[in-house]
């Protein structure tokens, strides 16, 4: 009877794949795929191709990680960003399931090389190695499922169906939450015993997972089954949700996993440029810099993203563009230096707009990381300006138009509306802003060949949530110590204590636009207050018209405005995903029924 291999849901769901991307190290080779499993499991180099596949399924949620549409980024479901397109499920009133990623399949590749390996024709260093490695991306996946639908089957070894069997019989029910997030801690530290701790002597593997990268996966791990047991409810026998009385040991376990790489002293917060705004900026365009613990890197054309191009601001694209505008909200988070809230100041005391000599004054004192993170009106850019005016302002009476070229007087050349926009129709910007953050400062970037690397985990991160960590468990000391050596980076002054509100502040800022903010608010259960009919706004400058006057000379005022969007509205049951069904049916999750 002939034998197959089957996994418990693969005849019907699969249903997502990752995008492969890397530079010219290990992950450039080609997977295995075409030759005998003697041949590949015959040598370290064989060995490491068929890691090529394994590392290339991981959801790392990189430039390439879009939801419901093209050019869907993450941040633009939250209170970050709105979408500049009018086309688009995103732009929906109601936040949708976007988020879902169960893909079986990858997990059964894990699992069968973990059982090949034992066999293999290699050194016994080079087998701990390779299944350490394996364990970690095993891990990595039970993440990603466990944090979209809570607990979910566990299957750790490949399941085998001779024709005949009951396939039904081989689905594998749901674990517990508990048990997922247990079983990813178990894993980790199985990982971490057997990883190097850097590949500083084999260059050409230093992209491959290290034991500390695997400390920074139980860091952020062990932090969102901790906030589930805090902030989530208990349902479904534990099927969704953690006990409360285990939030402690969580919050214990991300803290003891950060501190460790912090202790390790093998990394440091990036601090290579004494300008404060350009040394955040190239943290994100710099290789292999001393606060990236695992990264994803890319080379062109084959294996490249397409970030730049769907980013670009309207007068500085290819094609598309425009995609990510930051909202004005996200604009005022960032604090001035000095401490101080970070509101933009539109008017004078007696209510009347403030005229600005020089539009950028408007912006001047706010925390360096907004300059290096979103692109401002009249910012420099590629050798240009980004050209941000929604209209002229003559004796009072506002003049704008919904087309780039309308220009002003009548018979002039000057254009009523920036060449960047904004606009509420069409693709330019609907909040006055475009992102900044990875985006290459000098080269305008075609579809498909933008090479800014990814940082799947960094020691910014860890920093914030070892902070949180502390503070759940009582130490503020530790975690104000931890939130002021980021701002100490970030170039703003340092606070004398922090409160759990200040921490996420920080960490909503820090990690802004990395693909973080949608999971936070989804694990400390605060999404449904914070995008609850939610309108975000818009900044309008005007300029102040005077016949005769170069343009260039005139003034600006600002205008805060209702953003074009619709209001944004996070229903309750989106805290998890609903889980695909099949025959016999999972129990499914709360609100799905």
């Amino acid at each position: 009877m002939k034998k197959i291999n089957i996994y418990h849901l693969m005849i019907a769901l699969v249903l997502t794949g990752t995008a492969s991307s890397c530079k010219k190290d290990f992950l450039d080779r080609t997977p295995k795929n075409l030759v005998s499993e003697d041949v590949a499991f015959g040598s370290v180099s064989g060995i490491t191709a068929l890691t090529v596949t394994l590392y290339n399924d991981m959801q790392t949620e990189d430039f390439s990680y879009e939801v419901s549409d093209q050019a869907g980024y993450p941040s633009t479901t939250t209170d970050e960003a709105v979408r500049a397109y009018v086309w688009g499920s995103i732009n929906n009133a109601v936040v949708g399931n976007w988020f879902g990623s169960w893909d079986y399949a990858k997990i059964r590749r894990v699992n069968d090389f973990i059982e090949k390996i034992p066999a293999s024709a290699v050194d016994e260093t080079s087998k701990k190695r390779f299944l350490a490695e394996a364990r970690f991306i095993r891990a990595f996946h039970y993440f990603a499922l466990v944090k979209r639908y809570g607990g979910v089957p566990l299957v750790a070894q490949v399941q085998q169906y001779q024709t005949g069997d009951d396939v039904p019989g081989l689905v594998v029910s749901r674990n517990t939450e508990q048990e997922i997030y247990d079983f990813i801690a178990a894993e980790l530290d199985a990982a971490v015993a057997d990883l190097p701790a850097n590949y500083s002597s084999d260059p050409d593997n230093q992209f491959r997972i290290s034991k500390y990268g695997a400390l920074a996966l139980k860091s952020r791990a062990m932090l969102y089954a901790a906030s589930s047991a805090k902030y989530g409810t208990f349902q479904l026998n534990g099927l969704v949700g953690i006990s409360p009385g285990l939030a402690g040991a969580y919050w214990q376990k991300a803290m003891d996993a950060s501190n460790e790489i912090i202790t390790s002293n093998q990394f440091s917060l990036y601090n290579a440029n004494a300008d404060k705004a350009s040394n955040y900026q190239q943290l994100f365009l710099t290789v292999g810099n001393s606060e990236a613990i695992f990264t994803k890197v890319y080379s062109a054309p084959d294996k490249a993203h397409s970030f730049d191009f769907f980013n670009a601001p309207q007068s500085f694209k290819i094609d598309y563009g425009c995609a990510t505008n930051p909202t004005l909200e996200m604009v005022e988070e960032y604090e001035y230096i000095d401490g101080s809230v970070g509101t933009l100041k539109l008017n004078d005391n007696a209510g009347k707009p403030i005229v600005y000599d020089n539009p950028g004054d408007l912006f001047k004192g706010k925390d360096p990381r907004m300059f290096a993170t979103i692109l401002t009106p009249f910012d420099s850019w590629q050798g240009g300006t980004l050209e941000i005016r929604r209209g002229v302002i003559d004796n009072g009476v506002k003049k704008t138009s919904e087309s780039l070229t309308a220009v002003y007087p009548v018979g002039g050349t000057f254009t009523i509306v920036g060449k960047d926009g904004p606009l509420t129709t069409n693709d330019p910007t609907k909040t006055g802003f475009y992102i900044k953050k990875f985006m290459d400062p000098v080269n305008r970037v075609n579809d498909s060949r933008s090479t800014t690397p990814w940082m799947v985990f960094r020691y910014g991160e860890v920093l914030l949530n070892y902070a949180e960590a502390a503070f759940e468990l009582g130490q503020t000391a530790q975690a104000t110590a931890a939130i002021n050596q980021i701002r100490s980076r970030a170039g703003i002054t340092t606070v004398a204590t922090v409160n759990l509100e200040k921490i996420r502040h920080e960490r909503k800022v820090e990690l802004a636009f990395e693909n973080h903010r949608i999971w936070d608010l989804r694990r400390w259960h605060t999404a449904t207050k914070v995008l609850n009919n939610t309108q975000f706004h818009a900044l309008y400058p005007w300029i102040m018209w005077q016949n005769g006057v170069d343009p260039s000379q005139m003034k600006y005022t600002f205008e805060k405005a209702v953003a074009p969007k619709l209001t944004r509205t996070f229903p309750e049951n989106l805290y998890l995903e609903p889980l695909p069904q099949q025959n016999p049916p999972y129990i499914q999750n709360p609100g799905y029924q």
